[in-house]
């Protein structure tokens, strides 16, 4: 009994820490990759022109013409740097605006961002330093496969949508933060943002989370025999992280049950795929409620 908690706190432990690690790395990567996007926006196109036609004409030199741009931009940098750090949110605000409405590919690199700072640091954590197994992603990977998860996807959204229903009629709040909202209003009749949604918010987000969630922390609960578990403890983990600006108190609850869902598909297949499908199928099925504006149905 001793060793079992023990192992239980140990894992914990891991999952917390790596966790940490990781936040602290996607803060630092994302803030700087919005105060670049924000800034970039801030320059007036006419204000670089004249330079760059003298670098083109080779008029001047390329360090020459480094340093007209720096000191072109250098009181509008001065003046943004300034104004993201006394008030951050509003900036963030400003990058999801430019991201939605202007520069929709850039939700691509934010996945990347995701991607690089929780599966590649948590690779190298865990199987690297820790030497703890992770998912070899050699589980079977067939329409049936496929499918199960596919059609579990709906399951889980249909289930959310109840119970957000439900939270509707009790009163109770459970707005999913900033970044969502403004994604979910610019979604409305805007084919080429919910291309880009689909394929990164959908898609890759829906596996990126199932693989470190599930395939690498969820994961080493199992191979200790402690499934049931690290179900819940990654699950609650799972929930609380998607707890940021914006977002009421019944959101991460909510987000814990489905990543409690997602957590159990993947326990009763032993097949990452299933979850991946699920997890995919869900955030699709949000972002074409929003597509098609159902007012109150975005879970």
């Amino acid at each position: 009994m001793q060793s079992r908690f023990f192992e239980i706190f140990r894992l914990t432990t891991y999952s917390l820490g790596l966790i940490f690690v990781c936040n602290l790395l996607f803060s630092l990567f994302y803030h700087q990759f919005v105060y670049s996007v924000v800034l970039n926006d801030r320059i007036p196109e006419e204000l670089l022109e004249p330079i760059l036609e003298d670098q083109a004409d080779q008029k001047i030199g390329f360090m020459e013409t480094v340093g007209k741009l720096t000191e072109s931009i250098k009181t509008i940098e001065e003046n943004f740097k300034t104004e993201f750090k006394d008030n951050p949110q509003k900036s963030f605000e400003s990058f999801y605006d430019i991201m939605l409405k202007k520069k929709q590919y850039l939700l691509f690199f934010q996945s990347v961002i995701w991607f690089v700072s929780f599966v590649g640091v948590g690779y190298l954590v865990l199987v690297k330093i820790l030497k703890i197994e992770i998912t070899n992603l050699q589980e079977d990977l067939s329409f049936k496969v496929i499918l199960t998860g596919v059609s579990n996807g709906f399951v889980v959204f249909l289930s959310v949508m109840i119970i957000g229903i439900i939270f509707q009629a009790l009163g109770v709040d459970a707005n999913p933060g900033v970044f969502p909202q403004k994604l979910f209003k610019e979604l409305s009749g805007n084919s080429y943002l919910l291309a880009w949604a689909v394929y990164t918010v959908g898609i890759i987000t829906g596996i990126v989370e199932e693989l470190f969630f599930r395939g690498f922390l969820l994961k080493a609960f199992m191979d200790k025999g402690l499934a049931q578990e690290g179900l819940m403890i990654i699950s609650i983990i799972f929930g609380w992280l998607h707890y940021g600006p914006g977002t009421t108190v019944a959101v991460p609850f909510l987000i814990a049950f489905v990543g409690m869902y997602f957590g159990y598909l993947y326990l009763k297949t032993k097949n990452l795929w299933v979850s991946m499908a699920c997890h995919a199928t869900y955030n699709t099925l949000g972002l074409l409620i929003a597509y098609f504006g159902v007012d109150g149905m975005n879970p």
